[in-house]
């Protein structure tokens, strides 16, 4: 036989081999270990949780440059949930309490975290003209177990139920450190001009009626949004230039991406719209027992579909122009 023949019939001998090898045994070939290459996949969970000081690093930047008032906001309910309400929260820390109620370092107050941290202080008060006055406040008090519970603020889906409402207490017992506005919008209004602008639109009048019930001056006003969006405000305040001219002028405002995990005002109010909607979920869930509102807080998941099958959709509850939701 012919020796090209031979080496030919060899060669289809061995491709044949492995390939039964390989099939029979896929980590190995002919008895050899082979190693097998699997994509990575990438944890969506896996979010890197800053100190204390680096969530108020952007903060301290903007007071730095002149922006007395830093206005976070965050929503909770989005075009994840499929019942329920979209709730928008706008959280600012109010001057001077700013510099003595955060110290960030050693130099920036003489006071332990174990003593008072906010006392009697002058502060400038914007007047309705836009001026500044003067005046002496009353005396605000932080105790250390209050401090300590502020200081593990971060981004609401980092903490429990229990940090969540215990630090949302705390804010609501210093009004006059943290100035908070919430704004909602039920699914009916969502139905009607779709999630991203009732999300927009409740970013904007939380914002919005922050600012004008603080009567805060807008060229010392920066308001950043969690996400890549930011809202279109409407709100403009009149201002006179040093020539004597009169303008209108409005304040900043700009998206930050996974801003509820990096800047400690965004966080403070992740926190807020996420334990206002928790209660309206509670109140869902008392309600209406059967869906279980409580417990998959009015996402769309496997729970919560099987539970649309079974007892159909509720009107006023349920977001009637989403997929999952339609023909239930």
């Amino acid at each position: 036989m012919n020796q090209g023949v031979k080496m030919h019939r060899l060669v289809l001998m061995t491709i044949v081999l492995v390939i039964i090898c390989t099939i029979s045994s896929p980590t190995t070939v002919c008895g050899f270990a082979i190693k097998r290459v699997t994509p990575q996949k990438k944890s969506r969970n896996k979010v890197k949780i800053l100190s204390f000081e680096s969530l108020l690093e952007l903060e301290n930047e903007l007071h730095e440059k002149g922006y007395t008032y830093v206005i976070g906001s965050d929503d909770s309910g989005g075009a994840g949930c499929i019942a329920g309400p979209v709730v928008v929260a706008s959280c600012c820390i109010l001057q001077p309490y700013y510099d003595t109620f955060l110290p960030t370092s050693s130099s920036s107050t003489t006071q332990s975290k174990s003593e008072v941290l906010v006392s009697q202080s002058e502060m400038a008060i914007p007047s309705k003209d836009g001026c500044k006055q003067t005046s002496v406040q009353p005396e605000v008090q932080v105790s250390q177990s209050e401090m300590d519970i502020l200081s593990k603020v971060n981004d609401c889906k980092q903490l429990t139920a229990t940090q969540r409402q215990d630090i949302y207490e705390i804010m609501k017992s210093h009004p006059e450190i943290f100035a908070i506005s919430i704004s909602q919008r039920t699914p009916e209004q969502i139905d009607e001009i779709n999630i991203n602008q009732a999300q927009m639109l409740a970013f904007a009048e939380s914002i919005e009626n922050l600012v004008e019930q603080h009567e805060l001056p807008f060229d010392e006003v920066y308001s950043i949004v969690d996400g890549k969006k930011s809202p279109k405000l409407y709100a403009s305040q009149r201002i006179q230039s040093n020539d004597g001219e009169e303008g209108m002028k409005a304040f900043k405002c700009r998206p930050y991406v996974n801003g509820d995990a990096n800047v400690y005002c965004v966080a403070l109010a992740s926190i807020i719209a996420r334990v206002v909607r928790d209660e309206a979920m509670q109140n869902l869930d008392e309600q209406y027992p059967l869906y279980r509102f409580s417990q998959h807080n009015g996402f769309g998941n496997k729970e919560h579909i099987e539970l649309l099958h079974k007892l159909g959709a509720l009107e006023g509850v349920h977001r009637m122009s989403f997929k999952q939701v339609k023909g239930r």
